[in-house]
């Protein structure tokens, strides 16, 4: 998905996990990330922007959950400028 010079991809969080990281993509073709935040009153949803954006080397407003707010694979939307950094990350 690419729209406005932005790149849209998917993600598969794993909450309440010990630490913050990426762990790369599944065989789905969503980015599998495990974050030490809870999901508990959407604990987990404000801390993927942040952590994301550490990881790509963005802003942290540039990462917007675009659906899935409520589930653990998410639709995120970042500058389109992330896409080589996402293509990067190795397969799980």
């Amino acid at each position: 998905m690419k729209q406005d010079g932005r790149v849209g991809f998917r993600i598969r969080i794993q909450p309440s996990s010990r630490k913050d990281e990426i762990v790369g993509w599944n065989e789905a073709g969503e980015m599998r990330i495990r974050l030490a935040a809870p999901p508990v009153e959407g604990a987990a949803n404000r801390r993927i922007p942040v952590f994301l954006a550490k990881e790509l080397g963005l802003k942290k407003r540039d990462i917007v959950i675009e659906a899935g707010e409520r589930s653990r694979s998410k639709l995120l939307s970042a500058p389109a400028s992330a896409r080589a950094r996402l293509e990067e990350l190795p397969d799980v």
